[in-house]
């Protein structure tokens, strides 16, 4: 069974005040879908709904691996 196809406007806002870079993934005006954290070479994607944790090389990768999940498991 194949989605419709459909674009997801999204914001990347970058946390301030947090040990280690971080970035929260948004839908504007809706809610977060969530989180990444730099850890030394890699990134930590954690969705806001599930808390299921991803792990990407850059943070590009790690913004269309959240993407992907949450289109494919929590829309």
């Amino acid at each position: 069974m194949s989605r419709k196809l459909e674009s997801i406007d999204i914001e990347v806002n970058e946390r301030k005040g947090t040990p280690m870079p971080t970035w929260e993934v948004i839908i504007p005006g809706k809610r977060s879908i969530g989180i990444i954290e730099q850890e030394e070479e890699r990134y930590h994607v954690v969705s806001s709904k599930t808390n299921h944790s991803l792990y990407s090389k850059t943070l590009e990768s790690a913004i269309n691996e959240l993407l992907s999940y949450f289109t494919l498991h929590e829309k």
